[in-house]
């Protein structure tokens, strides 16, 4: 039972998602450590590949629907923890996975968006619609959060 719970989760992450999280993730290691690698490379990049799956792993293991992953209300604390985690823990593991979950956040967002032309499912906890302008400029800004970040762990 458990195998198929894996094979789900591996067979639903998309390979052009998947190649854009490694590429990130190699390039921001590139980025940090030149190419001079460490362990602290590694433990970047291990936590960055449990990042891809770790969301699905919890939808799929824990029965999540609707996902309380993809909410507005998810997202803005989540900015909030990724940002102190990788500006304060020093931890390249923990740095990796908070900026791959960023990053399957982002996607799960623009593809969306891209689909529907708006993210209403995401503000399903929110107290009134909100328009899809507004919408897309809080999308644009997560965006240019996950770029500082990026900077701030890199520098």
């Amino acid at each position: 039972m458990e195998i198929e719970k894996v094979k789900e989760i591996v067979r639903r992450k998309p390979l052009f998602f998947l190649f854009i999280s490694l590429g990130y993730l190699v390039l921001v290691a590139l980025l940090k450590w030149n190419i001079h690698p460490t362990w602290n490379t590694l433990l970047f990049l291990a936590g960055g590949v449990l990042g891809v799956y770790f969301l699905d792993i919890a939808e799929v293991f824990f029965e999540l629907t609707p996902s309380p992953f993809r909410s507005i209300v998810f997202v803005g604390a989540f900015m909030v923890v990724s940002l102190f985690i990788v500006t304060s823990s020093g931890s390249p593991l923990a740095s990796g996975l908070v900026l791959s979950l960023y990053l399957t956040l982002l996607f799960w967002q623009v593809g969306q968006w891209q689909i529907q032309k708006n993210l209403n499912d995401w503000y399903r906890m929110v107290a009134g619609p909100v328009h899809a302008g507004a919408q897309r400029w809080i999308l644009v800004g997560f965006v240019v959060l996950l770029f500082v970040e990026t900077f701030l762990f890199v520098r």
